[in-house]
């Protein structure tokens, strides 16, 4: 009788721990195929996003479609996210990393400018998207300048499969007007939702 009921508890442990492995197993395929909770580790979107915030970012946005101008993407800058094994072993890997402190550097967030076929061109602190001065409503005035500090740059054609990409507070971003146009093949996905600070909660614009 004794030995019929610890089969029974230890039978019961192993469900237990086939559930939870289960569940472990989900979640893993959830954040690294479907969606991500990520963080703002850079200055460089601000006011949008700052240090410390955190977001959830879709994998899916552009499986059957391509980066639209205005989107905030997220991307490993020089690394390609290529499918179910490659975007099992970032998830991998930033899990260690996260366990030493650290974070993936190139892993970077930025908005999108300019898409294939798009003309791009800087003068006196003016962009020009297609020959006609760009319009945003979300860049950061540099506090010491005064001013939108889009420096300049000049004309590029974005050739297909890239894309041009700059950070909202101009003065404080590494982005394509320093290392160029970007590969499409480099982003993870879309960022949709701010989860914390829950002040700020709600969809990124």
């Amino acid at each position: 009788m004794e030995q019929q009921k610890t089969k029974g508890a230890l039978r019961e442990i192993l469900e237990w721990v086939g559930l939870v492995l289960t569940a472990l197993l989900i979640a893993s395929v959830i954040q690294s195929e479907l969606f991500a909770l990520t963080e703002v580790n850079m200055s460089s979107m601000r006011d949008t996003l700052t240090p410390g915030d955190k977001l959830i970012m879709n994998k899916l946005s552009y499986i059957a479609s391509e980066p639209k101008k205005g989107d905030i993407i997220i991307f490993l800058k020089d690394e390609p996210v290529d499918g179910i094994l490659g975007r099992a072993y970032i998830y991998i890997t930033d899990i260690a990393k996260k366990f030493n402190g650290q974070y993936r550097s190139n892993r970077l967030i930025k908005r999108v400018i300019g898409v294939p076929g798009d003309e791009i061109e800087i003068v006196d602190n003016v962009l020009y998207v297609n020959g006609e001065e760009y319009k945003e409503d979300y860049v950061r005035i540099d506090p010491r300048k005064g001013y939108v500090y889009n420096g300049e740059m000049e004309k590029i054609t974005v050739p297909e499969g890239k894309l041009f990409v700059l950070g909202d507070n101009r003065g404080e971003s590494s982005d394509s007007r320093d290392f160029g146009v970007i590969d499409m093949s480099w982003v993870e996905g879309k960022a949709i939702f701010r989860v914390f600070p829950f002040e700020k909660f709600g969809t990124i614009k």
